[in-house]
């Protein structure tokens, strides 16, 4: 019965192949939501768990990470924006199961030139942070790794990259941090800030794995540079009027909840946000990608399916007579259902098969590339695709199943036929 099945499938081999499309196509996108989104939602979790630690609460007044942000009752809340101030952080460090409060300025609009060279590395970010070589924000430090203060500065590898240089030898090089002509868009550009300069020592070179950051500077400094680049008369000028871009709360895990409730409360910033929102967010955009994926595979499963069927129809009507012979020498209904399930259930196996083969050269060609542009933007992946096994048999078994389902009414009609007749067609 089984040899029989395969010759039906065999004498029309291009039929065959084209019947299948359908259900290769499926798998493809089958394949990527199990393999594709699943990898992808590992490296960005790893990403953020790196970025983000379980106990740490980010406060921002910056638009962008607000997205994350857990919306709170308006009601209890100023209408005017919080700044991040001392008066503010000396409160906020009061708050049951606070540990410590780091504030961070973020300075754009300048550009870095290293000494004896002509071309400044553009665009950057720079940050005023008081922070050591051995935190764990960086992935590798080499130099003095004490907090930078003064006229002493880290910079990241990327900088190194730019001029070529190994981090070492940029250890005790000069820099000027120069305002940029071709500012960020939108940026107000005046004569007055178009002729700033800063200079710096570098003490020590970083690695900020996937984070963008080029430079760090002393927070206290880098208030001082954002007060002259923005006209005003002193640093605390500056900090009343503007205060500080980030605030990293750390806290008592068990408490985390409670705090950044507490501060959503009582105060009115752009963006609260910890590791959980983040994932949570990220969660949200992996399963838009998923339902759409699935939706897309879905109906090209309905598609192969009704292919499938057709294509058993006309088999069947092609073999009315040869159904009629095999009926009259004694083979049941069910041996001839059997057949024909057997036929339509291998047209999705070899749907199946061909959509995997294609997946899995694809993951190996795709891994090179991906691999490639990932560590180039700082994820230190050695491969991206992982092959399951177990997924692999699932899909199969699901191609199987579908070219099973899709045969089902065309073999109950083959299996039906009276022999009589079936022998008397033409």
């Amino acid at each position: 019965m089984f040899k029989y099945a395969i010759s039906l499938v065999a004498r029309r081999k291009l039929r065959t192949i084209l019947t299948s499309l359908g259900i290769t196509i499926a798998v493809i996108l089958l394949s990527l939501i199990i393999f594709g989104m699943q990898d992808l939602r590992t490296l960005l979790v790893s990403a953020i768990q790196d970025q983000f630690k379980s106990n740490e609460i980010f406060i921002t007044n910056s638009s962008g990470p607000g997205a994350f942000t857990t919306p709170s009752n308006e009601e209890t809340k100023p209408d005017e924006a919080t700044l991040i101030t001392q008066e503010t952080i000396d409160k906020i460090n009061k708050i049951d199961g606070v540990n410590s409060t780091v504030p961070v300025t973020i300075v754009n609009n300048l550009e870095i030139k290293l000494a004896d060279q002509d071309k400044p590395y553009a665009p950057s970010f720079i940050s005023g942070w008081d922070i050591e070589g051995g935190d764990s924000y960086f992935v590798e430090f080499w130099g003095d790794k004490t907090k930078p203060s003064g006229e002493n500065i880290f910079v990241s590898k990327a900088v190194a990259d730019f001029y070529g240089l190994n981090p070492e030898e940029l250890v005790g090089k000069k820099v000027t941090f120069i305002t940029s002509k071709s500012a960020l868009f939108g940026t107000v550009k005046t004569k007055e800030i178009l002729d700033k300069q800063f200079e710096y020592t570098i003490k020590g070179v970083f690695d900020p794995g996937r984070d963008r950051n080029d430079a760090i500077i002393s927070l206290d400094n880098s208030v001082g540079v954002l007060a002259n680049i923005g006209g005003f008369d002193s640093k605390e000028e500056y900090i009343s009027s503007v205060g500080y871009d980030l605030l990293r709360v750390t806290g008592e895990e068990d408490k985390l909840d409670s705090i950044k409730t507490i501060i959503e409360d009582d105060y009115n910033f752009q963006g609260i946000f910890t590791a959980d929102d983040v994932l949570g967010f990220l969660d949200d955009i992996i399963q838009a990608f998923t339902i759409a994926l699935f939706t897309f595979g879905a109906i090209s499963a309905v598609i192969a399916s009704i292919g499938i069927t057709n294509t058993m129809i006309m088999s069947i009507y092609e073999q009315t007579k040869e159904i009629g012979i095999l009926k009259s020498m004694g083979a049941s209904n069910m041996q001839i259902l059997g057949v024909f399930l057997i036929q339509s259930a291998l047209i999705g196996l070899l749907g199946g098969v061909t959509g995997l083969i294609i997946v899995i050269i694809s993951m190996q060609v795709g891994n090179i590339f991906i691999v490639q542009e990932l560590n180039k933007i700082g994820f230190q992946v050695d491969t991206f695709f992982n092959f399951d096994l177990i997924s692999t048999l699932i899909i199969v078994a699901i191609s199987i199943t579908i070219g099973i389902l899709a045969g089902i009414y065309p073999s109950l009609k083959a299996a039906t036929l009276n022999p009589v007749k079936a022998l008397r067609s033409e």
